[in-house]
């Protein structure tokens, strides 16, 4: 039971989380999300105070509150994007004939200030937790973030499935930037680094010394096995909306 518990808590997390931001983003896109966005605001700034209260902490409960309080953070961070708040300066469709670097440069500057705000909370988190007795928040949201630069570079470079119908209608621009194509050496070995790295918090769950640990990395590996799902979608027809109870809809994003 311990094991789990910390695993389908963190799956609920996932499956409760990403519904709510379909919800959440599907309100923005049909009128002002300035005050929804205020609203999410507030919580993320007392999530960030809860992973500061949270750092003497060292016990399953605190490990998996921070790791709620990262995924709150995180949240906050996809509706921003999803409701258009936060994105970047371009909001063209990337002009076709752009190739290379240039269509690289032209990417980026449609979501950078959400990539360099993603960046920077990561920073902060890390000061936070440097020499805490509980990591959780830090290590989740890290996890979060890698997997998700994996999932958009992948989608940048070209799958078979991208998916397009997810984006909301703030964001339709960015379909331009994910193109239809068979998988390359990029989207491999992204799936060795990710399983790999979903095996050693697994591993590293196994052989923990607290249960605050073992807590700590069981559900920052779920995260990972969910990234791995993530990006078994972009090869195979999987409409993971569906578990939301949205298929055959236009559906706005999702979490992890």
């Amino acid at each position: 039971m311990d094991v789990v518990i910390p695993v389908v808590g963190g799956l609920f997390a996932w499956w409760f989380g990403t519904g709510l931001l379909f919800v959440l983003a599907r309100a923005s896109n049909r009128s002002d999300p300035s005050a929804l966005m205020a609203g999410a605001t507030v919580v993320a700034l007392a999530a960030g105070v809860a992973v500061l209260a949270l750092r003497p902490v060292d016990t399953p409960v605190g490990a998996a509150t921070g790791f709620a309080m990262a995924v709150l953070l995180w949240g906050w961070h996809e509706f921003a994007f999803l409701s258009g708040v936060v994105t970047g300066p371009e909001r063209r469709p990337c002009p076709p004939q752009l190739q290379g670097w240039a269509r690289f440069r032209f990417g980026f500057a449609s979501v950078s200030h959400h990539e360099l705000a993603l960046a920077a909370t990561v920073a902060i988190l890390g000061v936070a937790s440097w020499g805490a007795a509980n990591p959780s928040a830090f290590l989740a949201f890290t996890v979060l973030w890698a997997m998700r630069i994996s999932a958009k570079l992948n989608l940048f470079f070209g799958v078979p499935f991208p998916n397009r119908h997810l984006f909301p209608p703030r964001l339709q621009h960015l379909s331009a930037l994910v193109p239809q194509r068979r998988p390359g050496s990029f989207y491999w070995g992204s799936m060795v680094a990710i399983t790999t790295a979903t095996v050693a918090l697994f591993m590293a769950a196994a052989s923990a010394g607290t249960g605050a640990d073992r807590v700590t990395f069981l559900l920052a590996g779920t995260l990972a096995a969910l990234a791995v799902l993530e990006h078994l979608a972009m090869v195979i027809p999987l409409r993971l909306e569906g578990l939301w109870g949205l298929e055959g809809e236009e559906s706005t994003g999702q979490v992890g």
